[in-house]
C-alpha cells in the first residue's frame, strides 16, 4: 500500500463529513469538534437538506463539493452508505472511513451489504477503516474523526490499534489520568479492508509513536498480522490484549464486530513467537504500557528488589522465574551497606525483605548503587494506621522511602518500577513520590512481565 494513503487518515489537507447534522449525534459532534480545533475550514459538510452547521456551508451531495477530497466521514444509515460510497469513488476519493453501524454484525442481511462494500471499495480502488468504527486521532495535529477531550489531545508517544471503536474512545478518556499520552488511534470496527496489520506497519514508521497496543477480537488474516506482528515487534514494544478467550467471548466478539476469534491457543502461540507481549486483561495492558513509555531499555536480565512484606518478595521472585528472569546477586559492598544500618533479623537477600525496619532508605541507596542489578522492583506496602501516625509526627516521603528523585537520576539507563498496594491514600502518595521516572503498577507480575520486556528491547536496540 502506499504510504500516502494511510497518511490520508491521519494528516488530510481536507475532509468531507458525509451525514453531518444539526441535531445532537455524531454527525453534530464531530464538526464542533473540528471547528474547535482549526479543522472545519478544511471540512466539506455534506447532507441532503442542505443549510449551515456551526456556521459552516452544508452540501446537498458529495458531487456538488468544489475541491478534492483526502479524507471521508460516513455517517449514514447503513442502507445508504453503498450509494455514498459510489459518489465518493466517482469523486476520486481513495481514504474513507465508515463509521455507520449495522454490517456483518447485525446477521446475514448485514453480512451482504458489508461484502458489497467491500467488493465495490475493491474496484474504486478505495481504503476503507470500518465500517461500525469511530475512525481515527492523531493528537500531534489534534485531528479526530470523533469527539475527544482536551486532555486526551496532548501529544503523547503510545499508539492505539483497537477494534471496537467505543473501547478505543474510553481508553482515550482514561488513560490521561494514570499518566499515559497518546500519539494516533486507528479503530477499525468490522474490518471490511484496513486491519491490524496495516496499522502496524504505518505506526512502525511513525516517528512520534513508541510503543503500540492492540484490542483485538480476532484476525481476518491470521498470516500476514503475525507476520506485521513480528517485523514492527523488532523495534517497537506491540502490547495485545484480545479478547474471546472463551466460548462466551467469542460468541460476545461474533455479535460486537463479527470477528470469528478462534483458538486461544493459537493466538498465545503465535503472538509469543511474533514478540510481541500479550496480556491478561485492561489493568495489565495499562501498566505495562506505563512501564514502556517511561522506562528505559533493561541493560541485562538481573533483576534488585527491595519489598516490606516477605509474601510480595516471594511472589515476585515467582514472576520472575517464570518470566525467564533473573534475581540480581547483592554486591558484597551493598551486603555490608545494609546489615550496618539492618537490625539482625534482616536477611540480605533478593528479594530484599526489609519488614517494619524502617531503613526503607539506606536500603534503597545500597541496592541502587549496586553495579549487579539491571533493574529494579520497589515493593513499599505498609499499613496506613502507623503510617498517619508518621505523618502526623511531621515525617516526610522523603524520610520514610528516601529520596526516590535524587537516587534514580544516578542510574538513569536502568528502568525502576513500583508496586503500589493498599489504602488509597497512601497509594496517592506514593505517585507521587514515584514522579515521572519511576513506573507504577498494582502488582509484582505486572511488574516483572514489563522489565521483560524492556529486557527484549534492550537486546534488540543493541543489535
Amino acid at each position: 500500500m502506499e504510504e500516502s494513503i494511510l497518511r490520508n487518515f491521519f494528516l488530510p489537507q481536507s475532509i468531507a463529513l458525509v451525514g453531518a447534522t444539526s441535531t445532537p449525534g455524531f454527525g453534530y459532534g464531530i464538526p464542533l469538534f473540528w471547528k474547535k480545533n482549526g479543522w472545519l475550514d478544511k471540512a466539506y459538510l455534506v447532507n441532503p437538506r442542505g443549510g449551515k452547521i456551526h456556521g459552516k456551508e452544508v452540501y446537498r451531495s458529495v458531487s456538488d463539493i468544489p475541491g478534492t477530497i483526502d479524507l471521508a466521514v460516513v455517517l449514514v444509515p447503513s442502507a445508504v452508505v453503498r450509494e455514498v460510497l459510489l459518489d465518493l469513488g466517482r469523486k476520486g476519493v481513495r481514504s474513507v472511513i465508515i463509521e455507520s453501524a449495522g454490517f456483518a454484525e447485525t446477521g446475514e442481511e448485514g453480512k451482504e451489504r458489508q461484502e458489497e462494500l467491500a467488493e465495490l471499495a475493491r474496484k474504486m480502488g478505495i481504503r476503507l477503516i470500518g465500517p461500525n468504527c469511530v475512525g481515527v486521532v492523531n493528537t500531534q495535529n489534534r485531528f479526530a474523526t470523533i469527539e475527544i477531550m482536551d486532555q486526551s489531545m496532548e501529544p503523547g508517544s503510545l499508539a492505539i490499534i483497537a477494534q471496537s471503536g467505543v473501547f478505543g474512545n474510553i481508553l482515550l478518556d482514561h488513560l490521561p489520568s494514570v499518566g499515559l499520552k497518546i500519539s494516533k488511534v486507528a479503530t477499525l470496527g468490522n474490518k471490511v479492508d484496513l486491519d491490524e496489520a496495516d496499522f502496524l506497519e504505518y505506526f512502525v514508521e511513525d516517528h512520534q509513536t513508541k510503543v503500540i497496543l492492540v484490542y483485538a477480537e480476532g484476525a481476518r488474516d491470521g498470516r500476514r498480522m503475525i507476520t506485521a506482528l513480528r517485523r514492527t515487534s523488532r523495534k517497537k514494544p506491540v502490547i495485545i490484549l484480545k479478547s474471546g478467550r472463551t466460548p462466551y467471548g467469542r460468541e460476545a466478539t461474533r455479535s460486537h464486530t463479527a470477528s470469528l476469534s478462534g483458538e486461544d491457543r493459537i493466538y498465545d502461540a503465535a503472538f509469543r513467537q511474533a514478540g510481541a507481549i500479550r496480556v491478561a486483561n485492561l489493568q495489565e495492558m495499562i501498566e505495562i504500557a506505563r512501564v514502556l513509555t517511561t522506562q528505559p531499555p533493561m541493560p541485562g536480565e538481573r533483576i534488585g528488589v527491595l519489598t516490606t512484606s516477605g509474601s510480595l518478595g516471594a511472589m515476585t521472585a515467582d514472576a520472575a522465574y517464570l518470566e525467564g528472569m533473573k534475581l540480581a546477586s547483592w554486591n558484597p559492598g551493598t551486603i555490608r551497606k545494609i546489615r550496618s544500618r539492618a537490625p539482625g533479623w534482616v536477611n540480605v537477600k533478593n528479594p530484599l525483605d526489609i519488614g517494619p525496619s524502617g531503613i526503607f532508605p539506606a536500603a534503597c541507596e545500597a541496592i541502587f548503587s549496586d553495579p549487579h542489578a539491571d533493574g529494579f522492583i520497589l515493593i513499599p506496602v505498609i499499613p496506613y494506621t502507623p503510617i498517619e501516625n508518621y505523618f502526623r509526627m511531621g515525617l516526610q516521603m522523603k524520610e520514610l522511602l528516601g529520596d526516590w528523585a535524587a537516587l534514580r537520576e544516578k542510574i538513569a539507563g536502568k528502568p525502576v518500577v513500583a508496586v503500589l498496594l493498599g489504602y488509597g491514600r497512601w497509594t496517592e502518595k506514593l505517585k507521587d513520590h514515584c514522579g515521572q521516572r519511576i513506573a507504577t503498577v498494582s502488582s509484582p507480575e505486572a511488574a516483572v512481565k514489563a522489565l521483560s520486556a524492556l529486557r527484549r528491547y534492550g537486546l534488540q536496540s543493541r543489535r
